[in-house]
Order: structure tokens, then C-alpha cells, then sequence
């Protein structure tokens, strides 16, 4: 279809019909193309440098791709990001619309016309992106980091990559003579997905709530898998809206996963088990979520009151059944921070301060005394008497939230739990 237009674009000239203009103007048009007759391009008629003065009409598009050629092949550079990098038109995917060329050429004989390019922007987009990809400034994200109780942000740099609509567009507002031997690349700005701006908006600012609980360090076992879970916690985000899961975060508490054999807590006995002392963790985060007013989602009480927090204040867990959870309420990130001192846990929960403090306060409802069970053991010596376990009442226990937030004053329920009592075992000997 192009051929069949530039010839009658070739025809359309031999035979004069440029314009049609009335008898008073001929003489003019005489000037500036040849008679109806003449075949031959008139003198002073250029495509940029090419001059084309006395080519043969039909020979014009062929000595226009020609010259085309070279330049279009003619190695040049890329200017960008401070780094050159060779290249030619033709790789780029930019070529000569030779149907324009000669359509204008033909339009104006006797003057300079400006050659025409045209582009195939998949070429270069790939050809770019190839070349340059490795110079590209990728963005970096705003970052925190916790020093002391503070946060601390590091902000975003955006990064660029090339502006390829921009960078094809300014080419083809050149003629091919006019493209430079280096070549700019324009860069488009590439902003970063996490912003100063949307980080500090989000970003934790202060101690929304944290708790601490004593153990023996004595027991090493116990104390190396408290030691473990928490470490497993440390530095965990928790995103508005999202749920955070103990389990989830800590995992299963094998002996392959480094976890010990320690006392646990079995039909209200003290056994051991793999992982005695991981609800200790759980139990100190529990407090830590009720003193920061957050949402708790899932969380279950041991049978029996643990001697590490308060009855009605611990959460049990045991993988992957027994779980807790929470659920970050509020419209900043949640950051949680653990740490294990000799005989101390520490869990803070980092947020965004509100003006709110929250206390805990507990109501005994019933509590039942425990009994003491005797146990007859003959590899005891005769007589002897040794504390198996010591006993602890069992208790009905309300808890609540005092929350008090801009001088108003709010008690919530949390919950009413239930804890059997364990009972006194004594060996004996026999």
C-alpha cells in the first residue's frame, strides 16, 4: 500500500499536479518544479544534507534509503545516568518513513526538507531496557530501626529509570541529520514503595505497653526454651488490621528445633514435656497486648493457675492447636520487641501514642482449696516424705481493663476464668 502511495506521489508530481493553481500562477510553479515533461529533481532541492538536485524522479525514494542507511547504522552514544553506551538508531528500533520523506521532498523541490523518523516503541523499550537496565537507580524504601525505646527512621530515595515516551518522542522531533552523536537519555523518576512520609504516618513512636515476668535460671532447660521463644518474637511488625499468631511466630517447639524437655502442665499436673516454659512467653506477651489496648483474637487459660503471672492473666498454648493471637486495632505498625535477662522477661509492644493507659485489676470470685495426695513409693527409704508437687488452689477470677483515656475512665471485662486446683503430691516411702 506505501509503494502504491509514493508512486502516485511520484505521478502526481511528473504530471504537475502539485497545485492547480490558475494561468497567472503557472509561470511561478515553472520555477520550482520542472515541465510536465522533465523526470529530473530541480537544483537546490536537499533532504537535510542530501543534496538531490538532478536525481531521476523515480530513483529519488531509493537514493533517500540509501543515505538513510548509513546514518541510521552510524555508531553513536547514550548518554545516561553519568554512563555512555554505544549504540545505533537502527538497534533502537528507529528507521526513515520514506513515504514522508519523499512526500514532503516532493512538496517543497528547490528547498531543504527535513527527513522524517518514525519508531517502533516494543523495539525500544526492549532494546533500552537491556542496555541500560544495569545503570538504573533502583528506589530505596524509607527503613526504622529501634535505638533504646525510639525509632528511628531512615528516609526513601527514589531511584530512575529511562523515560522511554519521553526518549522517543524527542528523538523523532529531529530529522536524521539533526540526532546527535550522543544522545540523552531522559529519566523518569521511580518513586519508592515505602515513603518518608507513609512510614512516619504509620511508624511506632513510643511504648504502647510492656510486661515482665521472673524465672528460675536454675532450671536450664525451661529457661533455654523461654529464651528460645522469645527470641523467635523479636522485632516481629505486625501491619493495621493484621493478626499476629504466637504459633505462627515461634513455631513448633521440637527437639529438632532446639527445644528441651522441661515441666509442663498435664490434666493438672506438672510432667515433663518438650518445651516447658514457651507459655511463660505467650502468658508475658498476653499482658503486654491487654496494657496496649489491643484487640486479643484468640487465647485460652491453663487448667491450672500458673505461679509466673496472675490467675486470669496467662494464655496457653500448645502447637499447633491451642494458639494466641491479636489483632493490631490500630492505624499505626505494631513493632514487638523481647528481651531475656537472668531470672527477667521483658516484652514491649512499640505503637503510636495515644493518650491512653491502661491498668489491670482482678476480682476473686470463688477459689478451692487443694488437696494433698499421697503417693506410696518403695524406692523411697521407709518413711521418708518428698514434696512431688506443691499444691495450688483452684479459683474463679473476673479480669478487667481500666482504661483511661483524656480524662475519661472505662472498665471493660476481659474475661472470667475458671482454674482447677492442682493438688499437693507427697512421695512416701515404704
Amino acid at each position: 500500500m506505501k509503494k502504491v502511495i509514493l508512486l502516485c506521489s511520484l505521478m502526481f508530481w511528473l504530471i504537475g499536479g502539485c497545485s492547480p493553481n490558475s494561468n497567472s500562477n503557472q509561470s511561478n510553479l515553472n520555477t520550482q518544479r520542472p515541465s510536465t515533461q522533465s523526470s529530473v529533481i530541480p537544483q537546490g532541492t536537499k533532504v537535510d544534507d542530501l543534496d538531490l538536485s538532478g536525481t531521476q524522479v523515480n530513483e529519488v525514494s531509493a537514493k533517500i534509503e540509501d543515505w538513510a542507511k548509513d546514518k541510521l547504522e552510524e555508531s553513536r552514544i547514550l548518554l545516561y545516568n553519568g554512563t555512555e553506551v554505544p549504540i545505533t538508531l537502527k538497534e533502537l528500533g528507529f528507521d526513515l518513513d520514506t513515504e514522508k520523506t519523499v512526500e514532503n521532498t516532493l512538496q517543497s523541490p528547490q528547498k531543504v526538507t527535513a527527513s522524517v523518523l518514525k519508531a517502533e516503541p516494543s523495539v525500544a523499550v526492549q532494546v533500552l531496557e537491556e542496555k541500560l537496565k544495569k545503570f538504573n537507580k533502583p528506589p530505596q524504601n524509607a527503613t526504622y530501626k529501634i535505638q533504646g525505646d525510639k525509632v528511628v527512621i531512615t528516609p526513601a530515595q527514589n531511584g530512575s529509570k529511562v523515560a522511554v515516551d519521553q526518549f522517543i518522542s524527542n528523538l523523532q522531533k529531529n530529522s536524521l541529520a539533526e540526532v546527535p552523536q550522543k544522545i540523552e537519555v531522559p529519566l523518569a523518576e521511580v518513586p519508592a514503595a515505602v515513603s518518608t512520609e507513609s512510614l512516619k504516618a504509620l511508624a511506632f513512636d513510643s511504648v504502647i505497653g510492656e510486661y515482665s515476668t521472673k524465672f528460675s535460671t536454675g532450671e536450664v532447660n525451661r529457661t533455654e526454651n523461654l529464651t528460645a521463644a522469645a527470641k523467635a518474637l523479636n522485632g516481629k511488625v505486625i501491619k493495621p488490621g493484621g493478626t499476629f499468631s504466637f504459633n505462627q511466630a515461634v513455631g513448633p517447639r521440637e527437639a529438632e528445633n532446639g527445644y528441651k524437655q522441661a515441666y509442663v502442665i498435664i490434666n493438672g499436673e506438672y510432667v515433663k514435656g518438650t518445651g516447658g516454659g514457651v507459655c511463660q512467653v505467650s502468658s508475658t506477651l498476653y499482658n503486654a497486648v491487654l496494657l496496649s489496648n489491643l484487640k486479643v483474637a484468640e487465647r485460652v487459660p491453663h487448667d491450672v493457675a500458673v505461679t509466673y503471672v496472675p490467675a486470669g492473666q496467662d494464655a496457653t498454648v500448645n502447637y499447633p492447636n491451642i494458639d494466641f493471637k491479636f489483632q493490631n486495632n490500630t492505624g499505626s505498625l505494631v513493632y514487638l520487641k523481647s528481651d531475656v535477662k537472668p531470672g527477667v522477661l521483658t516484652i514491649k509492644l512499640y505503637g503510636k501514642k495515644n493518650g491512653q493507659t491502661v491498668r489491670i485489676e482482678r476480682q476473686v470470685e470463688k477459689v478451692t482449696k487443694y488437696k494433698t495426695i499421697r503417693r506410696y513409693d518403695a524406692s523411697l527409704p521407709k518413711g521418708r516424705i518428698k514434696v512431688e508437687q506443691t499444691g495450688t488452689n483452684g479459683t474463679i477470677v473476673s479480669v478487667y481493663k481500666v482504661i483511661q483515656d483524656n480524662g475519661s475512665v472505662t472498665k471493660q471485662l476481659v474475661g472470667r476464668d475458671s482454674y482447677a486446683p492442682a493438688n499437693r503430691i507427697l512421695k512416701v516411702g515404704t
